[in-house]
């Protein structure tokens, strides 16, 4: 059990939620990631793992809204940014809107900086760690391509046997009438083809775990233009006429692989009545 003097309690502004997951001992997690906003701190954080489906009503939070959690630093992740919540510590409070072409939002993103894409690649060859930036927002120099592809069918069959034996395991808390719906694995990956702006850039082609973007799928995915669908909101909408970046993370495991964890997407041009956070 962790020890009281190990744990810190913090104010995070939620940026992104990753879709969740399933692990080998068929717990579902999700990976959040946003920032560290109390004590004048302004700095990126990873919240890992996150039951969310699990939360209660009080538990549950949506993206640009403000969280209390009580935190200490996970075992097996040397990532600078990444913490692991204590259970039943997530307490969500005010959400910031989008008043004023998104002032307060982009306030709070532009504090973060922007890194090049082949920059954070470089600075991870060598590994995890303290000083190692793990999640960054990046600047595409124009907009993204999306890809589809078929995920590929031995971990799409691991993935489903873990969602049919998670199902089929009640807790001692669940009922057969209370139990959430089985969690759906999705057969696409969708990517993200791009080049940042380093001089030399050769490309990135990033996998996307954007929790929207596989609700976006669920909710298209009937229609024989679903492709077509998934396209015009992540190469159109989300780009054309805005000022966007790309929120990006890296795995503990595989540090040089990047993933898309969202994107953000205020209006283009200026802001107006920026207010102190």
């Amino acid at each position: 059990m962790s020890n009281q003097t190990d744990r810190l309690k913090m104010t995070v502004v939620v940026l992104v939620k990753a879709a969740p997951v399933l692990t080998r001992e068929l717990n579902e997690t999700m990976c959040v990631a946003g920032v560290r906003v109390d004590g004048g701190h302004h700095v990126w954080v990873r919240l890992h793992p996150v039951p969310f489906r699990d939360l209660g009503d009080d538990g549950r939070f949506s993206k640009y809204q403000s969280v209390s959690v009580t935190v200490r630093r996970p075992k097996t992740d040397r990532r600078p940014e990444s913490w692991a919540p204590i259970h039943g510590s997530i307490l969500p409070s005010e959400a910031m809107g989008t008043d004023h072409g998104w002032a307060r939002r982009r306030q709070l993103v532009e504090r973060l900086g922007e890194a090049r894409m082949c920059d954070l690649i470089e600075a991870n060859r060598s590994g995890s760690g303290p000083g190692t930036p793990s999640l960054a927002v990046v600047r595409p120099v124009e907009p993204p391509v999306l890809e589809v592809t078929l995920r590929d069918q031995d971990q799409l069959r691991t993935w489903r046997e873990r969602a049919s034996a998670a199902a089929s395991r009640l807790s001692l808390f669940d009922s057969p009438t209370s139990s959430k719906p089985q969690l759906e694995v999705v057969p696409w990956r969708f990517r993200y083809s791009f080049r940042c702006s380093a001089p030399h850039c050769k490309g990135h082609a990033q996998t996307i775990v954007d929790w929207e973007l596989a609700t976006l799928w669920r909710r298209v995915r009937h229609g024989a233009d679903w492709i077509e669908a998934m396209k015009l909101r992540f190469e159109h909408d989300l780009w054309q006429g805005k000022d966007s970046v790309l929120f990006v993370g890296n795995q503990e495991q595989h540090p040089i692989s990047f993933l898309v964890l969202g994107v953000f997407w205020p209006p283009g041009g200026p802001s107006q009545g920026l207010l102190d956070l």
